[in-house]
């Protein structure tokens, strides 16, 4: 921040929240970049306040956490180094498993937040809170965690929406819900192993899904979204110094699933 210039404040960050669309009541799933937004008097704790101020009690803000030091690649490791992975690797703890670091600051940050609620599946975990988080979070899929019954599946029953401050445009986590239902050409399942809390003790459970960890054909997420702003149905400004956009969950998702079936279903 450049000398004598005063920070972003927590009232300017409501307005511009609310001039961009988001309503009291709505439910949001955000992705952000604090580095984008600029610097803001109080951290990052501020955005987070402001965004639920914007939606009000009534409202509910989700943001996918994931988790950083998922051992899902165990399968792949030497015999040896596998048994030791077994015995020493800590089981994924919903209250203590840090977030995924490549989504940013303030998903940590949220992780923590007071009367949060975080889902059970460690690849694809969701962290919620407002009106609707124990209902967003409950009985998250082990196997298709970004599908059915997922809460993502959840953020389009309920006519929800998804902010991008000042993300960037493939990291817009509801396209992989699109991919899970979209009839494609190319889905590879795969199975990996993960270690989770059962009754207080470490199990190690497979999981099987859809690869999500590479493109399935030669497309991105970023050409999706770019493709779907070029309709003009997504809200555009800007929060802070970031330039975010608003979706309609449920809208951004058809058009994703049909975009996906002409191009390579």
């Amino acid at each position: 921040m450049l000398p004598g210039t005063v920070p972003y404040t927590h009232s300017q960050l409501v307005r511009d929240i609310k001039a961009l669309g988001v309503k009291h009541g709505q439910t949001l799933m955000l992705h952000s970049s604090m580095k984008a937004v600029g610097a803001v008097m109080g951290g990052p704790d501020v955005i987070l306040q402001a965004l639920c101020e914007a939606l009000n009690p009534d409202g509910t803000l989700m943001m996918y956490v994931g988790w950083q030091d998922i051992p899902d690649l165990v399968l792949e490791l030497p015999a040896e180094t596998r048994e030791i992975y077994y015995a020493e690797h800590p089981a994924f703890d919903p209250a203590t498993a840090r977030a995924v670091r490549d989504h940013g600051i303030l998903a940590e940050f949220f992780r923590t937040w007071p009367n949060t609620y975080r889902s059970q599946n460690p690849e694809a975990s969701i962290v919620a809170a407002g009106n609707q988080a124990q209902y967003i979070t409950r009985d998250h899929p082990f196997d298709y965690g970004y599908g059915a019954g997922s809460p993502l599946a959840k953020l389009v029953e309920m006519r929800g929406h998804v902010l991008l401050l000042g993300a960037p445009l493939d990291t817009i986590t509801l396209l992989h819900y699109a991919e899970n239902k979209a009839q494609l050409r190319h889905k590879n399942v795969i199975h990996y192993q993960c270690p989770i809390l059962r009754n207080g003790k470490k199990v190690w459970i497979e999981v099987e899904d859809f690869d999500t960890g590479d493109p399935h054909d030669n497309y991105s997420f970023e050409q999706i979204v770019g493709e779907y702003l070029k309709l003009g149905r997504a809200k555009q400004g800007k929060i802070g110094s970031a330039n975010s956009y608003l979706f309609d969950a449920s809208d951004l998702t058809e058009f994703a699933i049909n975009w996906l079936e002409e191009n390579f279903g």
